[in-house]
């Protein structure tokens, strides 16, 4: 006869101490510990690039080593101005795959707070990029931060947002899933569709203007000193056709033009004469009731960068009634290491928004450069300003929702 391990009172006991302890550690931890909390709101987050008096924040994301180059490269480019310094969050993105991964994640993110972000120090390609940036950070006096994201593609978006939100970032950078080798003909490495649907959903969704940067593979280190040679000195192409997207470009360009190493080149596009006397309808993504507005709002935008950066920046205005071979001479002329542009413009009229587009989520022109075939040799940012999303942007991502199916209880 098997012996009695609990009697009834003793089990009672267990059970009631069970449901007391399920009950009373949530509440208790949470008069304990207070998280801090960020209004959804976009008040709270910066607007423009250009007025930080203390320090300029920027969200960088890589997938590897060979995201190194071109993101220091870039960050270099805005690292400082006269107004402000620059801090950087770094965060290394990584696909959670195994489900025991996940566990051991969830133990870690305790150490810094955030959910599925934890700062590993593990890992050879962890330690090259940490090794990389700090190296960076001190040489060009760029406070840098790490972090890294371990999460299934389908929910990554929600830890970059997060961060962004949280840091009050001004801007996201994202890497292009596609990387060019030399002269930019060569695809060196495509990550695949689930990468490229993260970056679909950090458009959607990002509190802040986000940039994704397309690396071609080309273009020469920034030689350091104010006394760099004009022959030295990096090319930097900014398009500007007109809408927020464009003004957006603006603002980093003035932070370029800054830069001792760089040759700024200011090419505005004003052809569309026609849609001005029909309304905005054909041509643009603002309603006909903000054309005008929009249309103020960027004089005053480009009127502000010609008065401060005239003199010592080149600035050429173009009247065109074909932008697209306009555009793609400036890609394939091999005369600028990058090229920035909007996301959408607000005039299209001969180069609209395609849904069969290569690359739809870069916009008209971004896709453009990203494409294969068109002989681009220039890398290539596209900037979105924050809270502009486009009704030709919600099919882009449809099929996320179907790329896994593990269910986020595991986490």
């Amino acid at each position: 006869m098997a012996k009695q391990v609990l009697n009834d009172e003793m089990f009672t006991i267990l059970v009631l101490m069970a449901l007391f302890t399920t009950f009373v550690t949530t509440p208790v931890v949470f008069a304990i510990h207070k998280p801090s909390t960020v209004s959804s709101g976009s008040s709270q987050m910066p607007s423009r690039l250009t007025d930080f008096q203390d320090k300029l924040r920027i969200l960088a994301c890589i997938h590897g080593n060979g995201n190194i180059h071109s993101l220091i490269n870039f960050i270099e480019s805005i690292r400082a101005t006269n107004k402000s310094r620059l801090k950087l969050y770094v965060m290394q993105l990584t696909q959670l795959t195994d489900r025991s991964s996940s566990i051991l994640m969830v133990q870690n993110s305790r150490k810094n707070g955030f959910p599925f972000i934890n700062r590993l120090k593990s890992g050879a390609t962890q330690e090259q990029i940490a090794t990389a940036f700090q190296a960076y950070g001190e040489v060009g006096q760029v406070t840098v931060h790490h972090l890294t994201s371990i999460s299934l593609l389908s929910t990554m978006h929600e830890d970059i947002c997060h961060v962004a939100k949280k840091k009050g970032v001004a801007m996201i950078i994202l890497p292009f899933h596609k990387r060019w080798r030399g002269q930019g003909e060569e695809v060196t490495e495509d990550l695949g569709q689930g990468w490229r649907e993260v970056n679909q959903r950090v458009l959607q969704n990002a509190p802040s203007s986000v940039a994704v940067l397309v690396n071609r593979g080309g273009g020469r280190r920034y030689e350091q000193g104010p006394e760099t040679s004009v022959a030295a000195r990096k090319r930097v192409c900014i398009i500007f056709i007109g809408g927020p997207h464009d003004r957006k470009v603006l603002e980093l360009g003035s932070r370029m033009a800054e830069h001792p190493a760089i040759r700024l080149l200011f090419v505005r596009f004003t052809y569309c004469k026609e849609a001005e006397k029909e309304g905005a309808n054909h041509c643009s993504p603002t309603s006909a009731n903000n054309w005008e507005k929009e249309k103020e709002l960027d004089e005053e935008a480009v009127s502000e960068f010609k008065a401060k950066w005239q003199e010592s920046e080149e600035y050429i205005e173009k009247n065109t009634t074909n932008i697209t071979e306009e555009v793609l001479s400036i890609g394939k002329a091999q005369g600028f290491d990058l090229v920035v542009v909007g996301k959408q413009q607000l005039e299209l009229t001969n180069i609209d928004f395609r849904p069969e587009a290569e690359h739809a989520e870069l916009g008209p022109i971004g896709d453009l450069f990203a494409s294969s075939g068109n002989g681009i040799t220039s890398s290539l940012l596209v900037i979105q300003d924050r809270h502009l999303i486009t009704p030709n942007e919600n099919t882009l991502v449809k099929t996320a929702m179907a790329e896994s199916t593990v269910s986020n209880d595991t986490i």
